[in-house]
Parts: C-alpha cells; structure tokens; sequence
C-alpha cells in the first residue's frame, strides 16, 4: 500500500523483536520484496529514540487537547489520532518545510477544513431518525476527521456514541472562550500556589544608630 501511494519502493524496516517481525512469514516476505530488515536488541530503548520521543510528545499533546475543553479522558483515542492528522498536514524543517503528506505523496493536502477539536458542533438529525415534536437539531463535540472530505466524527454526550456527520455548524468561538477561560484558572492557580518569598525586615533605627 505504502509503496502503490508514493510510488516509492520500501528498502528498510525498523521494529522491535517482536513475534510478527521475526517469523519465518515476515523473514520470507522481506527477503522476496528484498526489504532490509532492522531488529532492535531487546530491553533498549535507546535505538528506538525517535519514535520514544515521538510517543511522549503525542501523549502531552493529547493531554492538553482534552483538558483545555474539559472533555473526558475516554476520549484520548479521538484526541490522538487528531493531534497526528493535524501534524501530518503541518510543515516540518527536515523535508524542506513541506507537510509530511505532501513529502510523502508529493501532493500538497488542503487544511481548510481544520477546525478546533472539542469545539461543539450542531447538526441536522434526518428526517427518517426524528419524531414529530422532536427537536430536528442536536448538539455534539467535534472530535476528529476521517478520509472523505467535509465528514467529521461528532460525539455525543447524551448516548455517549461518536458517529460520522457532514452538515454540522461549528461554535468555534465557544471553545476559544473556553479555552481563555481555563488558561486564566491556570494562572490564578499558579500563583496561589506559588510560594511566597518573605522580604527581610529593615530595622530602620539600627541603620541610623549605624551610620
């Protein structure tokens, strides 16, 4: 697959010892695609640095991503997999400030279509799905893209299912009030917690006895 949509040939593979990378299967097949194979010693971490620091750095960004709306933490999977399609449209010195998609398809994505994750969305049940004196609006989270343009994952809270919607209205100013308004918690939280420096006493009359 990988090599269909670049249309570059596979010449090395970089894994842990693993079971599934080790088999007679994945030996035989790397052999007959002639595909280099690279096997990290057990219990060392350290030849897998990039992709270590990779994992760290995905797992803060989550974190934040969550925390910042307030979301819960059940929805760490929705925020991951965001926080990679996000850097994956986004430049990076290493391949000449092009996107990484770009780098690796040779075809620049469009993100026009990003928007803030968390925010709340607005979408229109269909006609098939709601009852009379229903209301034909319901509210969600947005909480990802998938591949087919203008389609998003939307969760929502009242069945706590996430599904796939198109013709959703973003409140993109609501999750920036937000946002503001958890970031100025922070601040007045830090400096609650700040430890306060007593300043030394000046006994002003010694001084004069001093001088």
């Amino acid at each position: 697959m990988v090599e269909k949509e670049s249309g570059k040939k596979v010449k090395d593979i970089q894994s842990d010892n693993g079971g599934e990378h080790v088999s007679n299967e994945s030996k035989n097949f790397c052999a007959a695609e002639e595909i280099k194979q690279e096997l990290m010693a057990p219990n060392n971490p350290q030849q897998n640095g990039v992709a270590k620091r990779k994992n760290r750095s995905t797992v803060r960004a989550e974190r934040a991503m969550l925390h910042d709306q307030g979301l819960a933490l059940h929805l760490w999977a929705e925020a991951c997999n965001t926080m990679v399609y996000v850097q994956n449209g986004s430049p990076y010195q290493i391949v000449e400030m092009k996107k990484l998609e770009e780098a690796y398809s040779g075809k620049r994505p469009n993100v026009g279509h990003l928007r803030i994750f968390g925010s709340s969305v607005y979408f229109h049940v269909m006609k098939d799905a709601w009852k009379k004196l229903e209301p034909k609006t319901e509210l969600g989270i947005f909480v990802g893209y998938i591949d087919t343009p203008h389609n998003y994952w939307v969760y929502m809270p009242t069945s706590r299912m996430i599904v796939v919607s198109r013709d959703i209205r973003f409140d993109e100013e609501k999750a920036m009030r937000v946002s503001l308004e958890r970031e100025l918690e922070l601040h007045v939280d830090e400096e609650v917690l700040a430890p306060t420096v007593e300043k030394p006493q000046i006994d002003v009359e010694q001084l004069h006895a001093e001088v």
